[in-house]
């Protein structure tokens, strides 16, 4: 176990796949396949079919992929996967829509609970950030150019 552990830390906890396992690589591939198939969902309306209550979703699953789902939504990095712990037995993340549209852990967590998941001041800054948020969609153009940017 002990050379297990060392390959590991070699490798990185995202990158190595435990021997008959999977590495959280290849969990980040199911799950976004998860990902794309819920929004979908979402999207033709077959998870909500009275528009006059709320949605709210429960996803049950083991910590690996809990890390991963996080990580795949709000778009953290692989350096910011390896500092995250994983959850405790039966321990909850909630992901709570904010003012703005953004769905954020800081609406429903304190910033104690966020920095012992593992979660650096940048990544519960832009937590508290999406509470708030509005994003904003749209081009612009550089004056005096026809350099065009996308706004989000």
């Amino acid at each position: 176990m002990k050379v297990i552990k060392e390959t590991r830390e070699r490798f990185g906890r995202f990158f190595y796949r435990f021997p008959e396992g999977e590495s959280a690589a290849d969990v980040f591939d199911r799950v976004s396949s998860f990902l794309e198939s819920l929004w979908r969902d979402i999207d033709m309306n077959r998870l909500h079919h009275d528009p006059s209550h709320d949605l709210n979703l429960i996803i049950v699953s083991h910590g690996l992929t809990c890390r991963v789902f996080l990580m795949k939504w709000f778009k953290w990095t692989v350096e910011q996967f390896e500092h995250l712990n994983n959850p405790g037995n039966c321990e909850i993340r909630v992901m709570e829509l904010g003012e703005g549209r953004e769905y954020s852990l800081a609406i429903h967590h304190t910033d104690e609970e966020m920095q012992e998941w593992g979660m650096s001041p940048e990544m519960i800054a832009d937590q508290k950030w999406r509470i708030h948020a509005h994003r904003v969609i749209g081009m612009t153009t550089v004056p005096g150019t026809s350099m065009h940017f996308l706004i989000i």
